[in-house]
């Protein structure tokens, strides 16, 4: 193929695909070797390399980034791209000579920016063997002519931009389906039936966000609609006592929910965001990095890990026009805190200097602050709800 592809800017789309096959011989790298003057005896000599514990040459990994800047210039975007970045990782050795697949895939698109990211997996013909996984951020050339024209955000069919809200069932989430409802179509997720909220203006979906199958549920019931915001208000209980006699099993499902379940939401988002951007909100609070509950440490710790994963989400999502924070409320007496004593309530209420505690409404409020025009230069922040707290 001599003649890169041309998508129009309107055509590419997030889940767009293209492929090409590729046979990879000892001559190939050798050329590699000459232009890149890298001879690692492990890639160009075959009796040095048969000695080593791969017993072959295998090919340089940057031959396999090549193949994947192939696939961005000349299949997808193709002709008018402009690649902006690498991220790689090599699972596994290419062995030459090889046969191998290459797929590309678009997982991030933005046209108000003109922006987005491209999946390539490389993998062994005969085998299927992944040899590389490389993410190409890439820009559209020639863009500064013209304005690029923002798409409108998708609508339901009363007017209402949709957002995905998780733990719908709590305290928290109950209240934050309330309010978002008043101007969103909010699908709500609930763990089971009988968490599900009587509210009837919301649309639930029962989901299990601690399993591996809750994206599938999630993406049936937006049945091809895509997101405006999505608001991830879900958590396990948070354990009493300190880290050293905590479950382990406990401290990895806190943590895990913090970092890599966090991710997971992220990516969903992405996936099903409206290609004019989206908003992203997580729940955290002022017992992580703020005021860190010893009394609870493995909950402050997994609550500290999600500021911290927002933080670095935020760069990433920004370039498929994703704003991504927090709102970190103090004690709000509801959810976990319902069975607290009265005793509990006025100490901890005498602690603020407002004279009262956070709600659940405020809660709300600030979920909705970010999800609303005046926060769309606001991303990777965390805002605390102290009410004077120091």
């Amino acid at each position: 193929m001599r003649e890169p592809r041309l998508f129009a800017e309107a055509d590419l789309r997030v889940g767009l695909r293209a492929q090409f096959e590729r046979a990879i011989s000892t001559d190939d790298i050798d050329a590699f070797a000459a232009l890149s003057h890298d001879w690692n005896p492990l890639h160009t000599d075959e009796e040095y390399s048969r000695e080593t514990n791969y017993g072959r040459r295998i090919v340089h990994g940057a031959f396999q980034v090549g193949l994947a800047s192939a696939m961005a210039g000349m299949y997808l975007p193709g002709k008018e791209v402009v690649v902006g970045g690498f991220q790689c990782r090599f699972p596994a050795p290419l062995f030459c000579p090889s046969n191998v697949l290459v797929q590309g895939e678009i997982t991030a698109w933005a046209p108000r920016s003109g922006g987005g990211n491209l999946r390539v997996r490389i993998a062994e013909t005969s085998s299927g063997l992944l040899t590389s996984e490389i993410h190409v951020g890439f820009s559209l050339h020639e863009r500064r002519t013209s304005a690029a024209p923002v798409e409108a955000v998708h609508r339901e069919s009363d007017g209402r931009p949709v957002v995905l809200l998780t733990g719908g069932g709590g305290g928290l989430g109950r209240a934050i389906a309330k309010l978002l409802s008043e101007r969103y179509h909010v699908i709500g997720i609930v763990r089971s039936s009988t968490l599900r909220p009587s509210e009837t203006e919301v649309e639930w979906v029962e989901a299990d966000l601690a399993q591996s199958d809750w994206e599938f549920e999630a993406e049936r019931q937006l049945g091809g609609r895509r997101l405006y915001g999505l608001v991830h208000a879900a958590w396990p209980t948070g354990p009493q006592g300190g880290l050293l006699d905590a479950d382990m099993d406990t401290v990895r499902m806190q943590l895990e929910f913090g970092g890599a379940g966090a991710i997971r939401v992220a990516r969903f988002l992405r996936s099903h965001a409206d290609a004019a951007g989206a908003r992203l909100v997580y729940l955290g609070t002022t017992a992580a990095t703020l005021k860190p509950a010893l009394n609870m440490a493995a909950y402050s710790l997994g609550k500290a890990a999600l500021e911290q994963t927002v933080r670095l989400l935020a760069p990433e999502l920004a370039r498929a026009g994703i704003t991504v924070n927090t709102v970190a409320p103090s004690f709000v007496p509801v959810g976990m805190n319902s069975a607290k004593t009265n005793r509990v309530v006025l100490t901890e209420t005498a602690r603020v200097p407002l004279g009262k505690l956070c709600s659940p409404e405020d809660v709300a409020r600030a979920a909705e602050f970010f999800l609303s025009p005046g926060a769309s230069f606001i991303t990777g922040q965390t805002l605390a709800l102290t009410g004077g707290q120091l």
